[in-house]
């Protein structure tokens, strides 16, 4: 009886924090904005906002979901961003669109007087086809360029999700 009062504490105790942990870390998947000083971007519900990750990137997401069959070790979706000195988003889309790889789109526009460049590459890895879309824009001799790499067999919600993350990617 003196060790199954205790005993009960410790269980009731457990399954609380297990609790918690639980919601944690279901709410890290939920979609939400992140804004920084330098930019705004939303992450999608399923994606987790990688915290103290590669310190080349000033954002870092990646998807819950893995891929299918033949991809089971591959995250559906990674999305990072980098800022680089010294090199236009010209340069920058040149050297990733080279070297053999299928371009799929190319398109720019103008918002608030900063320049996107958008564009989306096919390319293949380890017997995988990936959709690369890229986000770039220059702003006080910065360029940022935001790469979102997507298993091409996906959903059309998930497509959704990434084409929003990358649509809603803008500098302040």
């Amino acid at each position: 009886m003196e060790i199954l009062i205790p005993g009960l504490i410790l269980v009731a105790l457990m399954v609380y924090a297990s609790t918690r942990i639980k919601k944690s870390a279901a709410r890290a998947y939920e979609a939400e904005t992140i804004e920084t000083d330098d930019f705004i971007i939303q992450k999608p519900e399923g994606f987790l906002n990688v915290i103290n990750g590669d310190p080349h990137y000033v954002f870092e997401a990646y998807s819950k979901e893995f891929g299918a069959e033949g991809a089971e070790d591959i995250r559906r979706a990674t999305a990072t961003l980098t800022i680089r000195k010294g090199i236009s988003q010209d340069r920058v889309a040149a050297n990733l669109i080279g070297s053999g790889i299928t371009k799929i789109s190319d398109t720019s526009e103008v918002v608030d007087g900063i320049r996107y460049r958008n564009f989306e590459i096919k390319r293949k890895e380890k017997g995988n086809t990936f959709r690369v879309l890229y986000k770039l824009a220059e702003k006080n001799e910065k360029l940022y360029e935001l790469e979102i790499n997507a298993l091409k067999e996906t959903t059309d919600e998930f497509v959704r999700n990434i084409e929003t993350m990358k649509d809603s990617f803008s500098l302040k």
